[in-house]
């Protein structure tokens, strides 16, 4: 690298870190900015110009003045009508749709419910909502980036396992690439689940944190370092994989299965079916039952517990996380789970804090928010914190 190129990535790197500022900070000024940084007025001042004339800016007011008098500093924020993104959470029997201004702000959130399972009839449903959001939205530059929250394993931008979906080696990334001109990014919805506790939520301040998944399958967002841990070929977390014990059959060998046939949603309301012998269960007809004290209902959800808090609790010993965070609409519908798993894992010396994920439905929405704009503001290696989401 010559001289002029080290320059000119220096330049660049403090660029990002005077936009960093602005994202985790704001209402900010250039004296705070350089305070923070560690850098003169004056270098500052022609950083903060350019990005300024990036467009990337909003003026607010102005702060109060020093000790010493003199003027009173010019406050901004990011522009709010920079431009905005698009997320999508690719489910099993819901497409959920958010768009988000660059502060993180939710500005527009849709729930379609599902009728095809063939995922051409999906993208030309989502490029509707996106053409939809288009028009409806006034921003100097339009739609940035789009994201996508996958229930299966993503590796490069594709999807090499999706248990949910066949997806008929259709590429998404090129397909909305090539239709819209901006960067999308395809993440394990797990993953943006951990990903939303550190940059949107209650995990701001630790740098190792574990987000544990239960939904139609079990999946764990793995944050080291402040990092996304993606392990070989984008496979780390896929705990609902990883086997358990059950029994030892009549010619003494024993029986194992995966944890998500224990673990998930769909195992407890499965299970409860076969053990009532009916059909058509869904979480509401399951808190029912439970608020009703039926026996069966109790059993399936006391085994529930206690595997999933062995698992949960295999994970700490695992990656030795400063939380561990629960995202379940199961336990945010009816929380006594979520307390009676607190108590267990208790019980086993588990060391981190368990917490449940509020607004889980937002969540992995929230984190395919923050890696999509990242993205779009060169800005994939930095933190940024955000406070301007909506969590309704």
């Amino acid at each position: 690298m010559n001289e002029g190129t080290k320059k000119e990535s220096f330049h660049q790197g403090n660029l990002r870190l005077v936009l960093q500022q602005v994202i985790n900070n704001a209402p900010i000024s250039r004296i705070e900015i350089a305070r923070n940084l560690g850098m003169n007025k004056s270098s500052i001042t022609t950083l903060y110009n350019e990005v300024d004339e990036m467009g990337y800016l909003k003026e607010i007011g102005s702060g109060e003045a020093s000790k010493m008098g003199g003027r009173k500093p010019t406050l901004v924020t990011i522009n709010d009508k920079y431009g905005y993104t698009v997320s999508v959470d690719l489910g099993y029997r819901h497409l959920h749709i958010m768009s988000n201004l660059l502060n993180g702000e939710s500005i527009g959130y849709e729930r379609i419910e599902i009728n095809s399972r063939d995922i051409l009839d999906i993208v030309d449903i989502i490029n509707k909502q996106i053409q939809t959001i288009n028009a409806d939205m006034d921003t100097e530059n339009g739609l940035l980036g789009i994201a996508f929250s996958i229930h299966g394993v993503v590796y490069e931008n594709q999807i090499s396992k999706s248990p949910f979906w066949d997806v008929k080696d259709v590429d998404l990334k090129q397909i909305f690439e090539d239709k819209y001109h901006v960067p999308v990014i395809l993440e394990n919805e797990a993953n943006l689940s951990a990903v939303y506790e550190r940059d949107f939520n209650a995990a701001q301040n630790e740098n190792n944190i574990l987000s544990v998944s239960i939904h139609k399958g079990v999946g764990a967002g793995i944050i080291l370092n402040r990092h996304l841990y993606h392990g070989f070929k984008g496979a780390a977390g896929e705990i609902g994989s990883s086997l358990m014990f059950t029994d030892i059959d009549e010619q003494n060998q024993y029986n194992f299965d995966k944890v998500e046939n224990y673990c998930s949603e769909d195992a407890i309301i499965e299970n409860i079916q076969r053990q009532k012998n009916i059909t058509g269960l869904d979480r509401d007809g399951l808190e029912k039952l439970l608020r009703d004290g039926d026996k069966d209902t109790q059993r399936v959800i006391d085994l529930f517990i206690a595997a999933i808090s062995r698992v949960i609790y295999n994970a700490s010993v695992s990656f030795s996380p400063e939380k561990i965070f629960i995202n379940s609409r199961l336990m945010e519908d009816i929380p006594e789970i979520f307390t009676a798993i607190q108590t267990t894992t208790k019980s086993l010396d588990m060391v981190p804090e368990l917490y449940l994920t509020k607004h889980s439905n937002y969540a992995t929405l929230l984190g395919a928010c923050s890696m999509i704009t990242h993205h779009v503001l060169g800005l994939d290696d930095y933190n940024l914190v955000f406070s301007g989401h909506d969590n309704k």
